[in-house]
Formats: structure tokens, sequence, C-alpha cells
């Protein structure tokens, strides 16, 4: 194609009137749709909507797309036509303590049921008390006692009986039963009495006194085996009375809860556990005169009847939908608390605490991906509960050694959630690269785009968000100049002529502060002049480091030249990005040829300051010359080339065909315009490719050719097919309306060398030659005298080495050799 010298229309995109065929927004409708996500959101409906496992979301896509706001507000839709999901209890588990139950209820039926088994508890511990403190129970435990002793006093009276008629009699002890000798007249025999008798006499008494204890023995073992009897005759009384209090009172409960077995098997282990410990409620009674050690054992125990209620969705109206902002181990898997009693730590069912994970059971939960990595443990937790369906909530430190006390265990709970991680595409890839079960949890990527094409009803759509983020924001109304200029903004964000950015949280802060201008301004709405305003002050308080930069160039401090011409020289343009502010600025590229055989040597990549992109921008020089003039000529010649006045780091190729251009210039000697600055990248064939950053460039030349006055000659050369990201401001344009200032628009190599030098680059003849006086005739002369000065040097070189066989090399000739063989 020929060479295009833009016009002005061609700077910026052109909105339809009638794409914009209201007054002001308050004349459309608010927003309540997605603008351009088709893709992310078939993609988040898909994984939505499946019940398999692993069908969990991971959203990526630029920040300020949405991404958190869109999806949040789509759960919610979603989540509002599911059913609302269990409760969950934890409780006392009587078989196993350090493995408490988990128990589901229906929703709201949690702390019912909480408050229930309190009020249980507080009515039994009264009414077994009164039970235990009528007349009927003591009656019947006075009937078991006076049984009791009345069966001790017979047996002790028979055996008293058969003692006397031994001439003993048997006296009760603390220590047991004694035996005592009666003399003739049935009185007690006394020890000097008993010495007295004969040897016979006390012989015989001790044989009696044997006898006797053999019957003493039966009878203490009948009077133990009464007073067994009786125990369990009085626990069994017990029993009774406390099942008839406690079945009285757990009936209505059990009614209550007969649909759900799980419950019912509860409440019957809390009533026999109540009948078995029984003594541990009449202990009530005596609670004031318990010492605080007594009480805190009592309080403690009493606890285990409690229930503790970790979710409670009682105030739900369907799924959950959980945003976790703070994704640590004990905010997402759940924790056991502590405490101290004693000055020893302690826990307990009741201190098991929920985390977001188990309160989004049932329904859905949002966390930020780098968050849930950058935590210790959350991420290997989180998979461990998708990937089993259940949820373990367990402590960190003693689940992974770094305490050796034990705790509780609690049962899992059956998980069924839907999880959707937000993040970036990079932390997307290496998550997929790196886990391998990442893409067994993760089955749906749903990526939001940055961008959407340009039409009427995008427009339209524009403008609706705008009234929409206004009522929210109770913001003015905008009217249709302030909606132009915002769509002329979100095309400048993506710099593109046939596409709306899709950064709508960047959209909103210039949506607030134009706001604030039009009321500082004093405007009733807000108009294009406030939109202007705001985005120019907010570039004001981003472009610090651009104005120093552009203060350096007015002061000489960085060469820059911008009219005149030179050989070798030439005006690239590169691209900074400070945060999310982004400019241009214009660099001095040189070039110098001389004798050699290393082709092309860039001293930023000796110097380690390019990386590998602007690396393989440069080798392809060397492709483009071998191609466009190795093949009749060997190339002789060696040329370095620099970005002048840079200390940081160079990439990307957009400069490559900039440095095309000086090479050339170089190696032919035509000189070329300092006026006009080139972006671009270049191919092995010379075609000019398209770059990025093409606004930012333009308009950071134009501000340096602003500052040291404009010509009517200087403008910049850019690759055609960068002429549909062009989004210039107006100054811009006016001055390329005003003919100070131009942009070019080329396809190939030779159309650049036409503008920078004012010459024809050339093309071969029939005879595979170039016209007299081209810019490619006079490049390849020099090529042919630098490839003849070359074979003539070494031609020397070699005569001389043979003139003078025997002489002994000098050290600069050694170190020659050395050179040439390397190269």
């Amino acid at each position: 194609m020929a060479i295009s010298r833009l016009k002005p229309s061609q700077l910026k995109p052109h909105i339809p009137a009638r794409a914009l065929s209201f007054q002001n927004t308050n004349q459309v409708e608010p927003l309540d749709a997605v603008i351009g996500q088709e893709r992310a959101m078939r993609a988040l409906d898909l994984g939505l909507e499946l019940r398999f496992s692993g069908y969990n979301v991971f959203v990526t896509g630029l920040p300020g797309t949405g991404r958190t706001t869109i999806v949040g507000n789509k759960l919610r839709q979603v989540a509002a036509q599911k059913l609302v999901p269990d409760d969950w209890c934890f409780v006392y588990n009587f078989s196993e303590p350090d493995s408490p139950i988990a128990l589901s209820l229906p929703a709201g039926k949690g702390a019912q049921f909480k408050n229930e088994m309190s009020q249980l508890m507080e009515t039994l511990k009264r009414e077994i008390q009164k039970a235990f403190s009528s007349d009927y129970y003591e009656d019947q435990r006075l009937t078991l006692i006076h049984r009791t002793e009345d069966r001790k006093r017979e047996i002790l009276e028979q055996l008293n009986q058969e003692a006397r008629q031994m001439g003993l009699q048997i006296q009760m002890t603390p220590t047991g039963i004694q035996t005592i000798v009666l003399d003739r007249e049935g009185k007690p025999l006394k020890p000097e009495e008993f010495e007295k008798l004969s040897q016979e006499e006390r012989e015989a008494i001790h044989q009696r006194i044997h006898q006797l204890e053999d019957r003493i023995a039966e009878a203490v073992r009948a009077l133990a085996r009464l007073d067994m009897e009786t125990q369990k005759s009085l626990t069994s009384l017990n029993e009774r009375v406390a099942q008839f209090v406690v079945e009285q009172y757990i009936r209505e409960l059990q009614e209550e809860y007969r649909d759900l077995p799980h419950v019912l098997r509860y409440l019957e282990a809390v009533s026999k556990d109540i009948i078995n410990n029984i003594s541990r409620f009449l202990s009530e009674l005596q609670r004031e005169q318990q010492k605080p050690a007594e009480a805190s054992q009592a309080e403690a125990f009493f606890r285990r009847y409690q229930v503790n209620v970790v979710v409670d969705n009682s105030g739900l109206e369907g799924a959950p939908v959980v945003f976790e902002t703070n994704p640590t181990y004990n905010n997402l898997i759940g924790r056991i608390e502590k405490y101290a009693v004693f000055g020893t730590y302690v826990t307990d069912f009741m201190h098991i605490k929920a985390g977001s994970l188990l309160r989004a059971n049932g329904g859905y939960l949002i966390a930020d991906a780098v968050q849930v990595l950058r935590h210790p443990f959350v991420y290997d937790a989180l998979k461990r509960a998708l990937r089993n369906r259940e949820l373990r909530i367990e402590d960190v430190s003693e689940l992974y050694g770094f305490m050796a006390a034990t705790t509780l265990k609690p049962q899992p709970i059956p998980l069924n959630v839907k999880i959707v991680l937000i993040g970036s595409s990079l932390v997307y890839n290496i998550l997929r690269q790196y886990d391998e079960e990442f893409s067994k949890i993760f089955k749906i990527r749903s990526d939001f785009d940055y961008e959407t094409a340009i039409s009427e009803e995008s427009i339209l759509n524009y403008a609706r968000f705008i009234r929409k983020v206004a009522d929210e924001e109770q913001l003015l109304a905008f009217d249709k100049n302030a909606v132009r200029e915002l769509v002329f903004y979100a095309q400048r964000l993506v710099s593109d002529q046939e596409k709306l950015s899709l950064k709508f949280g960047t959209i909103t802060e210039i949506l607030q502060q134009a706001n604030y201008w039009a009321a500082k301004n004093g405007h009733t709405q807000v108009t294009g002049q406030d939109v202007r305003q705001a985005v120019e002050e907010m570039e004001f308080r981003q472009r610090l480091v651009e104005d120093k930069l552009q203060e350096m160039i007015e002061r000489d401090i960085q060469k820059i030249n911008v009219t005149g011409e030179a050989v070798g020289e030439i005006n690239g343009l590169a691209v900074y990005r400070i945060g999310d502010y982004t400019f241009g600025k214009p660099h001095r590229i040189t070039a110098k040829a001389y004798l050699g055989n290393e082709s092309v040597v860039h001293i930023e990549r000796k110097a380690r300051l390019s990386g590998k992109i602007h690396d393989k921008g440069v080798l392809v020089l060397s492709g483009f010359f071998n191609w466009k003039f190795g093949e009749r000529i060997p190339l002789s010649f060696s040329a370095s080339l620099t970005f002048e006045q840079n200390y940081a780091l160079v990439d990307g190729d957009s400069a490559s065909a900039t440095e095309l251009f000086a090479l050339i210039s170089c190696l032919s000697g035509v000189p070329i315009k300092q006026g006009i600055a080139v972006t671009g990248s270049v191919n092995q064939d010379g075609e000019i490719q398209p770059i990025g950053g093409v606004n930012q460039k333009i308009e950071g030349f134009f501000k340096v050719c602003q500052s040291k006055g404009l010509t009517g000659e200087q403008g910049v050369i850019i690759p055609r097919a960068n002429v549909q990201h062009l989004v210039l401001k107006d100054e811009v344009q006016q001055a390329v309306r005003a003919k100070k200032f131009h942009i070019w628009a080329i396809d190939t190599v030779e159309d650049g060398l036409e503008i920078l030098t004012g010459k024809k680059a050339g093309q071969r003849n029939a005879r595979g030659e170039f016209p007299r006086g081209s810019i490619y005739y006079l490049l390849e002369k020099n090529l042919v005298d630098m490839a003849r000065r070359t074979e003539a040097f070494r031609k020397k070189i070699s005569g001389d080495s043979k003139k003078a066989p025997g002489r002994r090399k000098t050290k600069s000739e050694e170190e020659n050799n050395e050179e040439q063989q390397s190269d």
C-alpha cells in the first residue's frame, strides 16, 4: 500500500449521534445485565449448575473488570432459588467424649433445639430434686433402709444367741464384730480371771471362739450382701424415679424431632446419661455449700448437655453466599478454642467454631485465590475438604505436630458447597501446571474479558451502567456529552477504536471524580467538561515521573533532537508504566558501522540491559540484511546499536524497525530527519508489524516537539495495523488538523525510509541492481566497498605472513590472529 499521512478523522473513534439519543442518563434505565462477558457467564453458569464433584469455578481476568461484583450478583440470584440448607450443631458424645457429634437440623431448628435443651436441663434439675424430695420417694427409701436394718438385727440377734449358748457374747465395733468371753453368771470374763482358768478350760474357750468366728464370718458376709442389695435397690429406686421424671419431660422433644433419627439417638443417650449420673443432679441441692473447684467441676459436667450451634441459617432466604475476605486456616476451616482453668488450657465441644466453608455449606463460597495461597495450610485444607466432600474441624497446631497436647476430634460434616476462587490468569496457569489436583477440583474456568466490541447497544449499555452507578452512589445525572467523553476514555483504556474497556472499577472512579468536579463547578448535571477535568486531574496526580523526564528533555539533560538531519541517528519511542499510569517518551537511538563480521551488536544486550524479546528483534535485523543484501555480496561489516542515555532494562521489539532505519542510514550515509520519530516492529522481510502503546508514544513525542517548538515537519511513523488503535487526545488532533504535526502509517521499511529521508529506498531491476542514487544503492555500494577493504586487508595480512615465514610473531600479531579465529 502507499504511504498514508493520516487525517484528523482517523485519529479518534467516531461515536454516531443516534447512539446517544438521550439528554442525560436519567432518561435511560439502570443497567440490570452484564456487558460483554458472555463467555465468562456461560462458564460460570455451567459450573454452578453441574452437581458433580470437582465442578468448582476459578474466575480469571484483569482487576477492575467487575469480576467479584458480577460473580457475587450471579451467585445471589442462583442462591435465591435454592433451598435453605440445614443448621449444624455439635453435641457431646457420651461414648467417645473426644469426638463430638455433628447434628444437622432444618434451618432455624438449631437455635431452637439449643434453647429447648437448655430449658429441659433446668426443668430436669428442678423436677429431679423435687421428685427426690417427695414423701413418696422418702417413704420408699426409708422402707428399703428399715427393711435392711431389721434383717441385720435379726442376723445379729441370732448370732448373739448362738454365742451365749457357747458362753460368749458379740459386740459391734467400728472395726467389726468383737467376741467377748462370759463367766458362769453371764458377765464378761476379765483377763486376769481368764488366766486363772485351767489349760483345758482355756482351750475349750478358744475352740468355742473359733467355732463362733466361722459363724461371725457368715454373718458378716450376709450383712454385706444386705448392704449391696439395699444399695442396688436404692439405685434402682433412684433410676426409676429419675427415669420417670426424665422420660416425662424429654418425651416432648422426642416427639418434636421424631423425623430426625440422629436427634432421637442423641436424646436417648442424654436420657441414659442423666439416669446414670443422677447423683450429680442431686448434688445441685448442695450447690451453695460447694467449694469453687467443686462448683467448676459441676459446671463443666452439666455443659455436656448443652448444644453448640455452629451454623445458624434461620435468617437465610435461599442458599448461603459467603465472601471470605481473609481466608486464614481458622477463618476458612474453623477452629477449636481453648480456655484456661486453674492455669491449664482446656477445651470442649462448646468451643468449636465454624469457618466460612461450613457457613457456606449447601451454598457458595467466594475467595481471592492469592489470599488462599498466601495463608499457611489453607490451600491444602481446602483441597482435602473438596476432594473428600467432608469438612473436619481440626486444631491446626495438632494437625501439623506443632503441639503435643491432644484436643478434640469432631466428627466430619458432609460438605456440599461450590467454591469460586477469583485470581489472575498467571495464578491459574501456575496452579494448573504445578498442582496435579487443581484441574480435578477446579474444572471450570470463567475468564472475564477486559474489552467488548463497540456498538450502539454497548454504548447504550454504558450509559445505563452510568445511570446504575449514579443511583447507587447518589451522583448527579450525566449529560450525553459526559457519556461521550466516558466512552472515549473507555476506548483510550484499551487503545482501540472498535472496542470499549470493561474495567468498570476504573470507570466508576472517573464517575465519582467527575461528579465532584461538577459540584465544584456549580453544574446541576455532570458535563463533558467535568469528565475531561476528572481525567486530566487524575493524570496530573500520576504523572510526576513523566513531568520530570519531560523537564530533563527540555533542559537538554537528556538529548533529543527534533529538528535537522543526522546520519545513523533516530528518535525511537518507549512506553513507561508507573502503577496504573502509562506514558510515552522518545529515546535517541544511534548506530555505528565498521569493518568486521559480527553483524549487528546491541550494546544494551552486551551490558545485560535488554530483555529476550528485544534481543530477538535485534537478531531479526541481521536476518533482514542477510536476505536483502547477503545473497550477492558477503557482508563484511559490524554495527553497534544503542539507546543513548538509557540506564534501565529495555524489552520488547517495538523499536526494531527504528533500529533498522538507523542502521540503514549509517550504512548508506543518508541522513534521517530528526523531527520524525518511529515506532514499529519489523520482520525479516522488512514488513512493519503492530506494536502496543501507540497512543502514549505519539503523545509523548508530541509533548517534546511542542515544548521545543512545532515546525510543521514533525511527526510519528506508525505501523498501518495500529491505525485502528488510535484514540488520541484533542491537542494532538488539533495539531494534525493545523498541519503542525503529522502521523504516517506504513507497511514496509521502504515506506518509512522515504518519509525519514525524502529518498526512495529503491527496488532491484531485472539485472538485480538498485536505481542509482537510491538508499539501497548507496547502502549496497558501501557494503561492497567494505567487503573489498576487508578482503584486501586479509590478503595483506596473509602476504606479510608468507614473506617472513621464519620470523617469530609479535604479541600483537598473536592477539590479532586469536581475534580473527574467534570471529
